[in-house]
């Protein structure tokens, strides 16, 4: 009985054999797959060291909100609307030149004084037949007067001697009646009074007739005169013309090259001085007509002449669209004016940059070569020392500003300087 009690509880502590060799193999089994898996975790921990780019010298900048002002660039041409070119009157010889180029004049100003000898020969002729015509006038009132004055003393006269012829009659009739004179004597009588009437008469016509001649041979002359009066101002304006001045205030552009030289023959409209007033100077520039509607009087621009830049606004903008050079696109013409006093020079070109409109509180960061190496979508956004590609889409490029519409928001970092060593990588550390 003892003895199997003693087999019992022996068979109790030994287990088979065979299950002792698999719970050993478990356990190798476990400890291969876990040193694959630190291998393999290891090998891609290394790759990937090995393989992300680091880089050291790149420039960064924030991405901020603002205001986006919108402009267009434009090419124009200085021009200086007050100005005159002017011209020889008459044909002449060169006399005096009184200024030089670059001088600043005023309307009252002589310029230059030509000898035009036909005026002066002119001036002279009209001179003597005024003076003519004058003591015609004289002689033509003198004459009437006296023509009216002798009428007049005559009419007195007859009125005298009808007086008596009118006695006689009378006393005449009066005898006859009487039978105390004879028929014919009253006859004689009564003839010798119509006579008398009859003279009286035709002198009275004649009377009116001479103040009627007088005021109408007066008139005349008058006209005469008066004509000889305008041709004779005309001459003398001509004369004074031939005293070159010009009809603005300004500075003198160009002269004559004859006007240096006493007795240079100069022709009627031979251009002398080139006059402008630089006040008024402006410079027109084609404007594309898309961008009419955005255009305003008193809009503000930035110009451009050689070195020099400035502000203008502008003064006038254009109704009219026309071709440009190639003919593909419609431009109106826009007129500034330099805001400061500025001494622009004719002709002169110029460039300029136009205030369109302005947007607040738009996204933006600064222009840099990330647009060109960053394909125009791409940048790498700066986080923890390290830089990811991040997809953005841009608005406007205005100057050194571009807008950004999606795909980073204000604050965030990113690098601004060329991304062409690296623009295929996800991910690069920064050193």
């Amino acid at each position: 009985m003892s003895m199997e009690q003693e087999r019992i509880v022996n068979i109790e502590n030994v287990g088979p054999s065979s299950s002792k060799k698999k719970r050993f193999g478990r356990i190798i089994t476990l400890a291969v797959i876990a040193a694959i898996g630190a291998g393999v975790f290891l090998f891609f921990k290394f790759q990937e060291s090995a393989e992300t780019v680091s880089i050291k010298s790149y420039e960064t900048a924030k991405v901020y909100a603002g205001e986006l002002i919108s402009t267009t660039e434009a090419s124009g041409t200085v021009v200086l609307p007050a100005q005159v070119t002017i011209v020889s009157p008459e044909d002449g010889y060169t006399d005096e030149l009184l200024t030089e180029e670059g001088a600043i004049i005023t309307t009252e100003d002589i310029l230059a004084t030509l000898e035009v000898p036909d005026l002066e020969d002119e001036l002279d002729t009209l001179t003597v037949s005024l003076k003519q015509a004058e003591i015609e006038l004289e002689s033509i009132i003198t004459g009437y007067e006296y023509q009216i004055k002798t009428l007049n003393l005559s009419i007195e006269r007859l009125a005298e001697d009808i007086k008596d012829a009118e006695e006689d009659v009378a006393a005449y009739k009066e005898l006859a009646e009487l039978k105390s004179s004879r028929e014919t004597d009253y006859e004689d009588a009564v003839d010798v009074l119509e006579e008398l009437l009859e003279e009286k008469e035709d002198y009275e016509i004649s009377l009116e007739e001479a103040k009627v001649m007088m005021n109408i041979d007066i008139r005349k002359q008058e006209a005469s005169i008066s004509q000889i009066e305008t041709n004779l101002e005309i001459t003398k304006e001509d004369i004074e013309d031939s005293r070159i001045k010009s009809p603005i205030a300004g500075e003198v552009l160009s002269i004559n090259e004859d006007l240096a030289i006493e007795g240079s023959v100069i022709e009627e409209a031979d251009e002398l001085f080139i006059v402008a007033d630089r006040a008024q100077s402006y410079i027109d520039f084609d404007v594309y007509e898309q961008y009419a509607d955005l255009l305003e009087i008193g809009g503000e621009m930035t110009v451009t002449i050689g070195s020099d830049t400035m502000k203008a606004e502008i003064v006038k903008i254009g109704k009219i669209a026309s071709m440009d050079s190639d003919g593909l696109s419609a431009m109106i013409t826009v007129r500034a004016k330099p805001i400061t006093e500025e001494t622009l020079t004719p002709g002169a070109s110029a460039v300029a940059s136009i205030t369109l409109g302005v947007e607040e509180n738009v996204l933006m960061i600064p222009r840099g070569a990330y647009l060109t190496t960053g394909s125009q979508k791409w940048v790498y956004k700066v986080e923890d020392g390290k830089a990811y590609k991040t997809q953005v889409t841009y608005g406007s490029i205005e100057g050194t500003t571009v807008e950004i519409l999606s795909g980073l928001k204000a604050g965030d970092k990113i690098i601004t300087s060329s991304y062409q060593s690296f623009i295929d990588e996800e991910l690069v550390v920064l050193k």
